[in-house]
């Protein structure tokens, strides 16, 4: 897990603290948990819902290749989880140690990811998941606190600015931005003010150690705070018009 998704998670759990201090959670709260690693050779993400941290209420995932919600459901037991889809593909999964060793039973809030495998008819193939966000699932649109657009709508935003940018059509790509665009990089931080700057810059913004990051992120089920909405593990956020800012590896 990259520093920065690891500092998301710990920002997410402070902010639920201090939003539940002196305040009992009530019945039936729901929190939704982001997970992302591999089945096979194939990366996919996971989306699950989980009722007092302790029962699973739905969820989906989807391959990186397609970002195409696949449907769960399942049981959560003890330290195994157990997720079956339409199609006949079933999860057996098992959390994995965060290296605390305090003796307590495994779980979402104190497990680093899940290990395991899927199996279809004869197939099986291996399963490793790193536990990402986790926060109160809100009703509504995933992105309502984003934009007044479909989330389709809004994905399809992100999804167009990595594309293009993945493809070195910096024109195309400026038309996903929201300028000024923020550059941060080695704890300093700068603006582009408009298309014209960031197609003279691309060079040295668009790196090939950013490209690698841009290319392992998948633009779907976003983690969101403050308005916009994160792409990765923070390669660029988004606002409701398109990229407010990114961030280069160092």
């Amino acid at each position: 897990m990259t520093a920065l998704k690891l500092a998301s998670r710990g920002l997410l759990a402070a902010a639920l603290i201090a939003g539940l201090s002196g305040v009992a959670r009530a019945a039936d709260d729901i929190d939704r948990v982001s997970l992302e690693g591999t089945l096979g050779q194939e990366r996919i993400g996971m989306t699950l819902l989980i009722k007092n941290g302790k029962t699973l209420s739905g969820g989906h995932y989807f391959y990186g290749r397609y970002l195409k919600d696949i449907p769960l459901r399942g049981k959560l037991q003890g330290e195994t989880l157990r997720l079956s889809e339409a199609g006949g593909g079933e999860f057996q999964l098992r959390f994995k140690n965060n290296g605390g060793g305090d003796g307590q039973p495994l779980g979402f809030d104190n497990s680093v990811g899940l290990d395991g495998s899927w199996t279809l008819k004869a197939k099986t193939l291996p399963v490793a998941l790193s536990i990402g966000d986790m926060a109160p699932a809100a009703d509504g649109r995933w992105y309502q606190d984003v934009t007044e657009e479909s989330d389709a709508a809004f994905e399809a935003r992100v999804q167009g600015f990595q594309r293009a940018a993945l493809a070195g059509q910096a024109q195309q790509a400026s038309r996903y931005v929201h300028f000024p665009l923020r550059i941060n990089h080695k704890g300093n931080s700068r603006q582009i003010a408009d298309a014209r700057q960031l197609q003279a810059e691309w060079s040295g913004i668009f790196t090939p150690a950013y490209l690698e990051q841009l290319q392992l992120a998948m633009a779907h089920d976003l983690f969101v705070r403050n308005g916009q909405a994160m792409l990765g593990s923070g390669v660029a956020w988004f606002d409701a018009k398109g990229a407010v800012a990114l961030n280069l590896p160092d």
